[in-house]
């Protein structure tokens, strides 16, 4: 049996204010005369400490009423409060105004950034790219000479981060195998990208990237720019057969053609620089 907790209980204390003593004030019978006043008569105590003593007082005194009646102030009651400050309100609205300006810019030109590299590289460090993987098993599920089988779903990029993906870089979704088909077997179908110059490959190649944002933006540039590279050439090979691709340690390769690169990532051979592998020999 696991031992239970004791929660300690804690009696909240009532304390009772102080009253302070009533204080008595005797009252003459025969208070001082104000000229022209006739004389009040007020017998017995008062309480000066209670709030009705004044009102008493007032109701048991006769006072002079003036001829001149009383100018009441309106404006106090229907006029702006003299503790409102409309320059102030209007330099604080003024100034959110412009805050929501600045963000709404910002938000705009985040939105307006062309379709590319980059545009991945910055949804990635931002974290607006957020990938998912099929879950469904039988969307996972392969035929195989002896039976049915599932592949591993980090093979299989979801609809969502296909779309996005063909999105930020400017391509379509295409549906093919993963990869090539043997006699016998039927895989299920991943979503791929296409892009205008006709390199295609897994989604799910770029989905991996999506947690290296720490690696910072060139770098990030020459891995993004390597998978595209390397999944086309795959993808090249089981639909069409030929020499086996094979990459070099630390192979990046060209620029994506139709995208643009930041100044100097791009080596004097025409490829694109895997800062990873400066200052090695390859």
């Amino acid at each position: 049996m696991k031992p239970r907790m004791r929660i300690a209980m804690h009696s909240a204390l009532a304390i009772e204010p102080t009253k302070p003593p009533v204080v008595r004030q005797p009252v003459s019978s025969t208070p001082t005369q104000s000229p022209g006043k006739p004389t009040p008569v007020i017998t017995g105590t008062m309480k000066t400490t209670s709030p009705f003593g004044s009102l008493l007082q007032s109701l048991n005194t006769t006072t002079a009423v003036s001829s001149t009646p009383a100018t009441v102030n309106l404006a106090s009651i229907f006029g702006p409060s003299a503790s409102l400050a409309p320059t102030s309100l209007s330099s604080a609205m003024a100034a959110a105004a412009a805050a929501g300006s600045s963000a709404a810019t910002t938000a705009a030109a985040a939105t307006a950034q062309s379709p590319g590299i980059q545009a991945l590289v910055t949804s990635i460090m931002n974290g607006s790219f957020q990938p998912t993987y099929v879950t469904d098993p039988s969307q996972l599920q392969e035929t195989t000479p002896v039976g049915t089988d599932y592949m591993p779903n980090f093979y299989y990029a979801s609809d969502a981060t296909a779309n996005q993906l063909a999105s930020l870089l400017g391509g379509t979704v295409v549906q093919r195998p993963a990869f090539g088909q043997q006699q016998g077997w039927t895989e299920p179908l991943a979503n791929f990208i296409q892009l205008p110059n006709g390199q295609t490959f897994n989604a799910a190649d770029m989905a991996y990237y999506a947690r290296c944002g720490d690696v910072g933006a060139t770098q990030l540039t020459a891995d993004l720019t390597a998978s595209i590279n390397e999944g086309a050439a795959w993808t090249s090979y089981y639909e069409n057969g030929g020499s086996m691709p094979s990459f070099g340690t630390g192979y990046v390769g060209a620029p994506i053609s139709g995208m643009t690169y930041p100044a100097g990532s791009i080596g004097a051979d025409g490829n694109v620089i895997n800062p990873a592998m400066q200052g090695t020999k390859t």
